[in-house]
């Protein structure tokens, strides 16, 4: 059964390395990164902990229980292991080895013999390299191995060569003896392109058994290697062994394409989480996770304030709308304080710090659209289901056209089990369900970098269904010309809306349904009727709005992301003033779900003109394999359009 499990603290060096790696990992699903942690659903989380252990990367793999995070402890079979030390020579720093060892769970019976230079500890994780790190720590001149038996005479040769020279002189001799054979073919035939197969197919063979003990009987690389299995049956040897390694090749370089497009994923939000320093008169770009209190930044027109502080030289306007939703600058004066999503509209500040960036305001807005639950989106649910049923039915048809019509008359349709290879090959794409995952990933970065932050992995989703959006205008202020632009964009884009007007003049009803002067509990009337024909979006400002966002289908809440009640029962945050963020913030919205109807509609048009060409014999496996490649590539590069809007 899978369980959610959290790796914290991730370096920015490792963060796209590890999320690649479980992206890789059949057994791990609903892949969520955040700034400098990774949370997943994983049925075998020993597998990520071995990972873990035989990497350079020093995390502890966590698990979520009752909402409460929790070292994660493997349940493989334990065993003693012994290391031994070099240049040991205080017994000082071997006590202080053994405590660090002894906090590790993974780690029992930890004893140091200080006199013979021996650790013995018990465990199911490879433990030397952590061992090795933590000595360094202590005192980078001793040296630690791990004990092992004497070596024999074959162990002269590096076992990795032995293994690897090994599989390619049994691909060699299978291929040779399928091609001495091949002009009378016989048993012997059949048995060398299967070696070659097999050999050729080796990491296929290790995942999809992988596969199987997790009970996923109809994973891509169990389709494809009965897709192998059909052709070697039918006697395509050749054309399966061509068709295996471009599937692998493929995969390598759909594995490139994906990295590029968490690289483009992640660039949208990098910025972010860098800040102006100055130190000894000179400005550096670091990280924000790297300013102590104390620290001097610099902020120019334009920006946002990262860090909250007290203002020690500058003269700027304030736009604190992301602060309590006001709509009014106000002008900096030396020594006020200042908070973090302040936008500095006109001059520059320097601000001495008085917070850390974990503390501030922005790194709750980050993690709160980079952290959403792991819950799939509508249209990822849609995509699943339409995938699933697709699949199934072309694995079904293949199946029938492989096996079923053979059996029935063997010299008559063995014709037919051609097409079921291929029919099985294309059937094994899922790459617009992919594409489903990334675009979701790229919504959600793309409105942050619109300063537009998404609480819930459905809330773009969510608003494409909202029929109507209820608008509700800052207190006191008069309608700008701005402001009639953007009702007439919302009206642009074919949602119904509704205005409620708190300013000091009434607003006429004439091209919109407005409601002047209403109290909370008369607003909460009008919610009620317009939900009866459908969800409502609302857009509100701050803590005196809290009834209707906790109402509305989706909250939009301007501002207050220091307010934690407005951060709990808002869907959707805005932290820019500007009247094009909520315009921004709807067309994301739609772009998201027009790339992956698109995604889906490639997908599934494309499988079914590759089986169309093989019903009237105009195409070939091999390309038919090269195709299904290329769609992957295809659908993961446009789910990337969302980021170049």
């Amino acid at each position: 059964m899978e369980r959610v499990y959290y790796i914290d603290h991730v370096s920015n060096d490792d963060i796209n390395a590890l999320s690649l790696k479980l992206n890789s990992m059949q057994e791990v699903s609903h892949i969520k990164i955040n700034k400098d942690s990774i949370s997943f659903n994983c049925a075998r989380p020993d597998n990520i902990q071995n990972y873990l252990d035989e990497s350079k990367m020093d995390y502890v793999l966590q698990e979520m229980v009752n909402r409460k995070k929790r070292e994660y402890v493997s349940n493989q079979v334990k065993v003693e292991k012994i290391f031994m030390f070099t240049n040991l020579e205080s017994e000082k720093d071997a006590h202080e080895i053994q405590n660090i060892l002894s906090k590790y769970s993974v780690y029992e019976n930890v004893q140091l013999d200080f006199q013979n230079k021996l650790l013995t500890l018990t465990t199911s994780a490879k433990a030397l390299p952590r061992i090795s790190r933590i000595v360094e720590n202590v005192n980078p001149e001793i040296q630690v191995e791990q004990w092992k038996k004497p070596f024999k005479s074959q162990d002269l040769f590096n076992e990795k060569y032995v293994q690897k020279y090994a599989r390619i002189a049994l691909l060699c001799v299978g291929i040779a003896l399928g091609l001495v054979t091949f002009g009378d073919t016989s048993f012997l035939t059949y048995v060398g392109w299967m070696i070659a197969l097999l050999i050729c197919n080796e990491k296929v063979l290790v995942e999809a058994k992988r596969d199987l003990q997790l009970k996923n009987y109809l994973s891509e690389n169990n389709i494809f290697l009965l897709a192998c299995f059909m052709g070697w049956i039918y006697g395509a040897f050749i054309e399966a062994l061509v068709v295996s390694i471009m599937y692998q090749a493929g995969k390598q370089l759909i594995m490139q394409v994906t990295q590029w497009s968490m690289e483009k994923i992640d660039d949208l939000v990098a910025h972010q989480n860098l800040g102006r320093r100055l130190r000894k008169g000179k400005e550096e770009m670091i990280p924000l996770g790297n300013f102590d209190i104390g620290d001097v930044i610099v902020i120019n027109e334009g920006e946002t304030i990262p860090l909250g502080g007290k203002i020690i030289k500058g003269n700027a306007k304030l736009d604190v709308y992301a602060i309590d939703g006001s709509d009014v600058c106000i002008k900096s004066k030396i020594g006020n304080e200042v908070y973090s999503g302040t936008v500095v509209t006109e001059g520059y500040l320097h601000v001495k710090t008085t917070a850390l960036y974990e503390d501030s305001a922005m790194s709750k807005v980050l993690d709160i659209a980079m952290n959403a639950p792991m819950s799939s989106s509508h249209t990822e649910k849609i995509i699943f289901k339409v995938s699933d049923v697709y699949s199934k039915a072309l694995i079904i048809v293949g199946l029938v056209c492989c096996v079923v019509l053979p059996l029935i008359n063997l010299t008559d349709n063995l014709k037919y089990m051609y097409l079921g290879i291929i029919m099985l090959t294309v059937s094994g794409s899922f790459a617009y369900v992919q594409g489903a995952s990334f675009t979701l990933l790229a919504g959600i970065a793309k409105a942050f970098s619109k300063k537009i932050a998404i609480k819930e992995n459905s809330g773009l989703d969510d608003l494409n269904t909202c029929t109507t959006i209820i608008y509700d205008r800052f207190d006191g202020i008069e309608t700008t010309e701005e402001e009639m632009d953007l009702f007439e964009k919302i009206k642009g884009l074919h949602k119904s809306l509704i205005i409620f007007n708190d300013g000091p003049v009434d607003l006429e009803n004439d091209e919109y349904t407005i409601y002047n002067n209403y109290s909370v509990e008369q607003k909460l009337k009008v919610m009620d009727r317009t939900l009866v024909a459908g969800p409502v979006a609302y857009i509100g400002d701050c803590d005196k709005d809290i009834a209707l966002l906790q109402k509305a289908s989706v909250a939009i809440s301007r501002g207050g992301v220091h307010n934690e009640k407005v951060q709990r029962n808002s869907d959707i945050m805005l932290t820019d003033s500007n009247f094009d963020t909520i315009i921004d913030l709807l067309k994301i919205a739609r772009k998201q779900k027009s790339i992956n109807i698109g995604n889906t509609f490639i997908g599934i048009v494309i499988s079914l003109l590759v089986v169309l060409l093989a019903v009237i014999s105009f195409i070939s496996w091999w390309v038919a394999c090269l195709i299904y490649i290329l769609e992957s590539i295809l659908v993961l590069l446009n789910s990337q359009n969302i980021v170049r809007m």
